[in-house]
Formats: C-alpha cells, structure tokens, sequence
C-alpha cells in the first residue's frame, strides 16, 4: 500500500511540474513581449554646473517627466514633451524653475539603439530671477540643450547634455546660463 501511494505521489508531482512547465513558456512569451514594448515616459534627475566661471557658485538640480511620441514617419526622430521642475542655487540662496516645451531622439547609427542624440527647447518660469550679484533680467527664461544619451538596461539611462539658459532679449538685461548637464532616468 506505501508503495502505491508512492508512486501516485510521484506521479501527481510530475504531472505539477509539466504543467507548470508548459506555463513557463507562456511567459517566456509575456517576457519578450516586454521587452519589445516602446516605453513611452521618462522620469529623470538632472544636475548641471556652468561650463564657465560664474561670480558666485552656481547649480541646478532638475526633475523631469518626458512623454515620447510615435517616431516621425519615414525618420528615426522621436518627438517628445517634457514638464520639469528645477532648484537654481546661486551662491547661498535659491530660487525654482518651472519649464515645459518639445524634446526629441535620434538613436545613432551603429549602437543598436543604446546611444542617442537628443535635443530640448523649453519655456521656463523662475520663481526668482534676481540672486543679488545674479541676475537673469527677468522671470522668463528659454532654454535648448544637445545631448548624448546612453542606455543602462532596457528602462535605465544616464545622459550628458550642454544647455543654453537666456531671456532671449525680452527684458533690459539678459545674462545667459550655460550648463554642463548629467542626468540619470528611469523609460516606464
């Protein structure tokens, strides 16, 4: 009687282990699927310093959240809107900057899609445009950046990026901000 229970034991736990067996290739399936999909969003952290000597210390410590766009048809440019959210420290005091306007990536040649060169132009607001021995002439601001950006994993990236801060000549005064940028970001 031991050994036929035994052996029904044994053979309900093949049977357990074929059918779960036969479930893991279904998501083998769901596994290369994820893999495929076009993450569609970023959230990323920013820190950028002036790429030239400044009066007082200067940084800037972004967040931002990108929405990627169907590529252009016929073009490997993918467009794409970012909404950021930014601390200016100018010396000892700070100010926030909030700035919205159109991205975009071209993956490069040759990298199988884990480098890309990327670009920004946006609208900003500062809540304060006025740091005593800085002043950036007022509380709107435009910015454009060119970048390389580098994949880490299939949803991970790291980025460079040169950045252009100015008024573009819409008040008296008008002090450009140009930053060395680093970012690291998560595409979900």
């Amino acid at each position: 009687m031991k050994s036929i229970i035994s052996l029904l034991t044994l053979t309900f736990s093949l049977c357990i282990s074929l059918a779960h067996a036969d479930n893991y290739v279904s998501d083998a399936k769901v596994d290369e699927l994820i893999a495929n999909m076009l993450l569609k969003n970023t959230l990323g952290l920013r820190y950028g310093s002036p790429s030239s000597k400044q009066v007082v210390p200067i940084n800037t410590k972004e967040v931002y959240i990108q929405h990627r766009l169907h590529p252009i048809t016929g073009s490997l440019i993918t467009p794409a809107f970012e909404l950021s959210v930014s601390q200016l420290n100018v010396g000892e005091e700070k100010g926030y900057v909030y700035g919205f306007g159109p991205a975009m990536s071209i993956p490069i040649g040759g990298s199988n899609g884990n480098l890309h060169f990327t670009a920004h132009g946006k609208v900003h607001y500062l809540t304060r445009d006025d740091f005593g021995r800085k002043r950036y002439g007022g509380p709107v601001q435009w910015t454009y950046g060119f970048g390389i950006k580098s994949n880490l994993t299939i949803n991970t990236f790291a980025s460079y990026m040169w950045q252009h801060m100015s008024n573009g000549d819409v008040y008296e005064y008008n002090p450009a901000l140009e930053t060395h940028t680093i970012t690291l970001g998560i595409n979900f």
